[in-house]
């Protein structure tokens, strides 16, 4: 018997989100957050701190033995000994920028081809263990190991060098230095002229591709439409899109005629509606015949009545309402015909003139996309020749301002002199690796360690844990349902498990669900709910079996009915007549109190879905559907309807709408964030009201609340027990976690 209790007892209890949140309504991570990642994830931060930190280790070492590096390192400076009078702070800056750009002209000419291959000709270079190391690509590796960089704020110029041997380096950097100052003193402005000219020829031939690229470009621009620069902003992209778009709609619009006129003009012919039969009783003819029939059973009862039943009379009355019967039965099948032939054609004429419309549209499209073909060869030419024509001026202003230089470098290269300051000595101690490199190695691998198990965790976008509901659904949790493969007990059906395992963790976790419930909000405002979940094989179908179940075992007249007229499956799980169900209670060929079926489970009936109807959906928002529930809630304490999933189909949404709430079953690590968020729009943009959430299938992950409370709670039972005993011979002792792969389906 239902208990009415008063709606200010017992106000609908909201699990609060006590989340921070950032500006556009995102969720933030907080170290809570960052911790609890790192505890669930322990071993395997450890595993990898000692992994990165033993290669790096084993790295530090093999450099130190078969890679160690000794560095020398030279000084030149370069002076200004006649320096411009300055007159303004602008002149002055001027002048100072100027000669930085020399100081930087210098530091790349010491590492020029003509300095380095004579360095490379002198005997001492040639007797060092590197050359003797580099005879394939020497030099390219010459280049490579001379450095050459201007000492911030001062004048000099470091000149250095790194190799394997300490008897190298000091070596070869001096030779650097020697010759880089005899060839400063072999230059002369004539050199610089002739540098000078040969760069204007190139500034010259640059300037030439550049003008043959824009002629280019200008002859590809002639042959886009005005203003075309890409489909992204042009209306060709519109018009693809409409084209595509009306494909697919007249696709779809001739496989649905299709499907009907089979349906048609098959042997038996559809059922005719409502609304035919309604018009074939409305003929009259049909009409009139109703109503002599009508006549003359009247007459016939009061000549019954009056004379006998065995009067002449009487049977004569009797012989003629069976004859006009007769007519009836026959001109009703014949309208009925008509009727069923009138559908047949108008469905047929349709369908020819779907398919016409589809060949119209589908030319359309193959023109828009072999113009969209052209077009984006066109833009991909046009592309190509502005980044010719992008790197040609770069190239063309690199010219510049080289020839810049030298001119300044011709008009002033008496007032710059380079000398050199300090020569390269015998390295004392090697420069790579330092023990120093160790601590920074055990560092990185400690971020590294840290920073891979973070991110692996805040880039999955699935729900996973209970504070992910609450979290990015803002819903009150109604409670966690374990992955199949955690639990401890065997369980052969879970749709059935609160029957059949009723001291298992997964059964008591419906009874706290049932809690949950009745504390969601008024008794009075559940009497009708929907079970649903945003994509299939979420486990909706297993929760509504088991929440019916709890809910009858706790006294209260639950009807069970399979509203999935997309993949019904409450049949399989309670065995009985299927064949009739809702359909037929829509159609109007059936009263719930026919078709509701007992269980074997006391207070829980069932209805199936029956068979299934071509216009799922209309049914469901039709009036009948409004009838039923108001019947059913009527007949029953509450009533539970197994919906399909709601980004699959509309019909959990129409539900949604004639009830008093929605359940949504969302499946651990399968639904991503985006998708259960979208499946909570689609609910409040109808209006209705979710009474709270339900993650399946949660893994038991180490550091969690969870594992422990499966623990907990197998081990609460005294030994001896049969769940206890039960748990101790099914299960190890550390459970591993599983794949989503579980058995609740």
């Amino acid at each position: 018997m239902m208990t009415d209790m008063p709606a200010t007892d017992r106000e609908p209890v909201e699990v609060p989100v006590s989340r921070p949140q950032g500006p556009s309504g995102e969720v933030n991570v907080t170290l809570r957050d960052v911790l609890s990642v790192l505890k669930r994830r322990l071993v395997l931060v450890v595993f990898l701190a000692i992994l990165f930190g033993a290669l790096g280790t084993g790295a530090w070492v093999a450099a130190y033995v078969y890679y160690p590096s000794y560095s020398g390192e030279a000084f030149v400076e370069c002076i200004s000994d006649k320096p411009k009078p300055v007159f303004t702070t602008a002149d002055q800056a001027l002048n100072q920028k100027e000669f930085e750009r020399f100081v930087r002209t210098q530091a790349e000419f010491v590492r020029s081809p003509s300095v380095l291959m004579e360095v490379l000709k002198s005997a001492e270079v040639r007797a060092t263990q590197w050359y003797r190391n580099h005879q394939d690509r020497l030099l390219l590796e010459f280049e490579d190991l001379i450095q050459a960089t201007p000492h911030r704020g001062t004048n000099l110029l470091r000149i250095s060098a790194q190799t394997r041997s300490p008897a190298d380096p000091h070596v070869i950097v001096n030779k650097v230095v020697e010759y880089y100052l005899a060839q400063v003193q072999e230059n002369n402005v004539g050199s610089f002229r002739r540098e000078r000219d040969s760069y204007q020829t190139e500034l010259e031939a640059v300037n030439n591709q550049i003008r043959d690229k824009q002629e280019q470009l200008l002859t590809l621009q002639k042959r886009m439409p005005p203003g075309f620069t890409s489909f992204e902003s042009n209306a060709s992209a519109e018009g693809y899109a409409e084209a595509k778009s009306a494909v697919a709609q007249l696709e779809l619009s001739t496989q649905e005629l299709e499907s009907l006129y089979n349906v048609y003009a098959s042997p038996g012919g559809a059922a005719l509606s409502p609304e035919d039969l309604q018009f074939v009783e409305a003929d009259p003819i049909v009409a009139a015949l109703s109503n002599q029939i009508h006549l003359v059973q009247q007459q016939l009862a009061i000549e019954r009545e009056r004379l006998g039943a065995n009067h002449r009379e009487v049977k004569r009355l009797d012989q003629t309402r069976s004859v006009i019967e007769d007519e009836l039965n026959k001109l009703r099948q014949q309208k009925s015909n008509e009727v069923r032939r009138f559908r047949e054609e108008q469905v047929q004429t349709a369908w020819l003139t779907s398919q016409q419309a589809l060949l119209l549209a589908r030319e359309r499209l193959a023109d828009v996309e072999a113009y969209m073909a052209d077009m984006d060869s066109v833009i991909a030419q046009h592309r190509l020749v502005e980044e010719d024509i992008f790197t040609l001026k770069e190239k063309r202003k690199r010219i510049n301002e080289y020839i810049d230089d030298v001119e300044r470098i011709i008009r002033e290269r008496s007032a710059i002199r380079v000398e050199p300051r300090q020569t390269a000595i015998a390295p004392l101690e090697r420069s790579f690796p330092q023990p120093i490199l160790l601590v920074a190695v055990w560092m990185v691998a400690w971020v590294f360690a840290v920073g891979l198990p973070l991110l692996l965790d805040f880039v999955d976008q699935s729900l996973r844990t209970p504070q992910d509901v609450l979290r990015h659904l803002r819903l009150p949790l109604l409670g966690v349902l374990p992955d199949a493969d955690d639990e401890e007990m065997h369980i052969d059906r879970l749709e059935t498990a609160s029957q059949d395992a009723p001291r298992s963790m997964f059964a008591e976790m419906f009874r706290g669900i049932r809690t949950n419930l009745h504390f969601a909000s008024p008794a009075d405002r559940q009497r009708s709910i929907v079970i649903t979940s945003p994509r299939p094989e979420d486990g909706k179908t297993t929760v509504a079996c088991n929440l019916a179940m709890v809910l009858a075992a706790g006294g209260r007249r639950i009807l069970l009915v399979d509203a999935n007229f997309r993949r019904p499956s409450i049949h399989r799980v309670f065995p009985g007549d299927g064949t009739k169900g809702l359909c037929n209670i829509l159609v109007g060929e059936g009263r719930l109190a026919e078709l509701a079926t007992r269980t074997r489970l006391p207070n829980l009936d069932v209805l199936t879905c029956g068979p299934l109807p071509p216009n799922p959906a209309e049914l469901l928002e039709s009036r009948q559907m409004a009838e039923f529930i108001r019947e059913a809630t009527e007949s029953y304490d509450q009533v539970i309807l197994d919906a399909p999933p709601l980004l699959v189909a509309s019909d959990a949404c129409i539900l949604a709408g004639k009830t008093d709430g929605v359940i949504l079953v969302c499946r651990a690590r399968v639904n991503s964030r985006g998708i259960a968020a979208r499946a909570c729009g689609l609910l409040r943009h109808v209006g209705a009201h979710i009474f709270g959430a339900i993650l399946n299938a949660a893994q038991v992950r180490r550091g969690g609340y969870f594992r422990e409370q499966l623990r907990t709670f197998y081990e609460y039972h005294p030994e001896g027990d049969e769940v206890y005993g039960h748990a101790q011979a099914a299960a190890p002792k550390d459970h591993p976690p599983t794949n989503d792969s579980g058995k609740s389906a």
